[in-house]
């Protein structure tokens, strides 16, 4: 591994925000991730963009000995089809890589077995895998044949401990937050919405745009990340109904973010949800059903119920 002047141990990486840290940004050179890429909600597919990535990790895998690169950037992974790349170079040349973040939703068609196929390849080039939960440490293996031990664990974590929020913090307004895109399930939300017509949601999500027939308190939007943010920090209750069955984790950015802002967060029972949810202790973690939808929105919403949910988000700030 190579080292600085001073003798730290550096490493080359496309984690961008790491470089917050002082200890970080003192052992890491920085892969600069075309700023399109970083963009939430993500948007369109930009081949210039993703083939820039591409380039760029390969550049650095020629200078660096060691790698840290994100999972699931872009909409063609670029960072792993660098590493799938590497893994045909000779193995004196290849550096270690270690690959971090939500990892991959096995399909069950013709494109599961290219992506099962690129995963095993690229897995010749990789040192480690860290996850976000230990549900995703013992199934990643298992769903795509590379070796346990090569797993780790590290919690996922928000960065908006920011002075600017710290009002909405203390204060709910009177709709019910949903949002997000990937693997979510809206149906059930909706017709838990249908039984609850005194109550707004809004749902911020690209995936209903061609749905007929939204309940008429549901107001559906796309909005810009900051628009998304304040929508989730003047709620009522966030609700994030995650699609049941998956072997990913999915939707750890929203509902922690609703947790540190000490909303009543509603969370569907999956993959890596409990790793984070003490379920009636910081949150509620329901069946994805309609009824279980509306009985826990509406345990948020009863003032009878008022010391215990600020009690719960608190225990979960």
């Amino acid at each position: 591994m190579k080292h600085s002047s001073n003798g730290i141990k550096r490493f080359a990486t496309t984690f961008e925000t790491g470089f917050l840290d002082p200890r970080f940004a003192a052992r890491a050179r920085k892969i600069d991730v075309p700023s399109y890429l970083e963009l939430l909600p993500r948007r369109k597919f930009n081949l210039l963009q993703e083939a820039r990535l591409f380039w760029r990790v390969l550049r650095a895998a020629l200078r660096e000995d060691v790698l840290l690169l994100f999972s699931s950037r872009g909409h063609l992974k670029p960072e792993l089809m660098a590493v799938l790349l590497i893994s045909f170079w000779p193995k004196r040349f290849r550096p270690k890589i270690v690959l971090y973040g939500e990892m991959y939703e096995p399909d069950r068609d013709v494109r599961g077995w290219l992506e099962e196929w690129v995963i095993r390849l690229a897995d010749r080039a990789i040192y480690r895998y860290v996850v976000y939960s230990h549900d995703e440490a013992d199934i990643f293996p298992r769903n795509w044949g590379v070796a346990a031990d090569k797993m780790r664990v590290c919690l996922f974590y928000t960065l908006n401990a920011r002075p600017e929020i710290t009002v909405a913090m203390h204060s709910r307004g009177r709709h019910i937050f949903a949002g997000g895109n990937s693997f979510r399930d809206y149906a059930p939300l909706l017709q838990a919405a249908r039984c609850m017509p005194e109550t707004e949601f809004i749902v911020c999500t690209a995936r209903l745009e061609q749905t007929p027939d939204l309940p008429h308190n549901v107001n559906l939007t796309w909005p810009s990340k900051e628009e998304y943010e304040r929508l989730i920090h003047t709620s009522a209750a966030v609700v994030v109904p995650i699609r049941l069955g998956l072997r990913r984790s999915a939707g750890l950015l929203t509902y922690i973010e609703s947790m540190w802002l000490k909303k009543p967060t509603i969370v569907t029972d999956s993959l890596s949800v409990r790793d984070y949810v003490v379920d009636g202790e910081t949150g509620l973690i329901v069946d994805g059903s309609p009824d279980s939808y509306v009985d826990a929105i509406r345990w948020v919403l009863d003032p009878q119920n008022a010391a215990a949910v600020n009690q719960m988000c608190e225990r979960a700030h």
